[in-house]
């Protein structure tokens, strides 16, 4: 079965979750960013994070008072799915995985600062994060979006045009999440309209599809405005997230044929 694995990445506020309305009740959203999921899509609200395994296997915590509670984990909301519609979803979205680091170096902190125990931490708990997206998702056959904060890059108090990404460690180092997936796309303002890029070191953003497949830079259709949306020239289209994911997973499997 094809299947893709795609980081979106973007400033705070920029658009990431929106992109998603292109897709329906086959996907399935683990919504940690402090904020409500509004799009008619089957989700999870991660309202706490503990820990990891909490979050991806479900545990059961004692209150301050002595009570007993079991919260639900990714697992647990999966098999929720899988027997409401008698399937399991194509895709799994987690919106998004930067606030997730950042709850696991905010947990971190919490570790007395022995020598080189919170580092530790932070590069145990991500690699569980890891693990579990390509052996508990990909490998069941169920393609993976990653929403990504990501932070302008400065240079003595200038925009450079780059990105940075949130994170520590030894996995920060390593190229963070972008070094996890073969496909990334930024989205971005631009004047009054929203643009995705799909290719350039900067912007966090690369394919395996060739240019003749996908254009470096595609608009985004204003859905609350359509009239506003920037006008395209011939030939051009508006980005779609669902269409995209389709590219993708017609390029695996076009190349399924090859694996020995």
């Amino acid at each position: 079965m094809a299947t893709a694995k795609l980081l979106i990445n973007g400033e705070s506020g920029v658009g990431k979750t929106a992109l998603l309305a292109s897709l329906g009740k086959e996907t399935f959203v683990i919504s940690r960013d402090s904020k409500k999921f509004t799009l008619p899509i089957p989700h999870m609200l991660v309202d706490t994070y503990y820990d990891m395994t909490t979050l991806l296997f479900g545990n059961t915590i004692t209150e301050e008072d002595g009570t007993e509670v079991h919260i639900e984990g990714v697992v647990d909301k999966l098999e929720r799915y899988n027997e409401k519609f008698g399937e399991y979803p194509d895709n799994v979205v987690i919106d998004t995985v930067s606030q997730i680091v950042m709850d696991i170096i905010d947990s971190a902190a919490e570790i007395p600062t022995a020598w080189g125990e919170q580092g530790a931490f932070i590069t145990k708990e991500i690699a569980m994060l890891t693990k579990f997206i390509h052996e508990y998702l990909e490998m069941n056959g169920m393609t993976v979006i990653l929403l990504n904060h990501v932070i302008p890059e400065k240079i003595d108090g200038k925009l450079t045009g780059s990105y940075m990404q949130f994170g520590q460690g030894k996995f920060l180092s390593k190229g963070g999440f972008f070094g996890t997936v073969d496909e990334s796309i930024l989205i971005k303002e631009e004047g009054s309209s929203r643009v995705v890029y799909t290719r350039g070191t900067g912007k966090i953003a690369r394919t395996l599809m060739s240019i003749e497949e996908v254009p470096t830079k595609m608009y985004v259709k204003n859905i609350v405005e359509p009239d506003k949306s920037k006008k395209l020239k011939e030939g051009e289209s508006y980005f779609n997230l669902k269409e995209y994911l389709d590219l993708i997973k017609s390029k695996d499997l076009s190349a399924e044929k090859w694996a020995i």
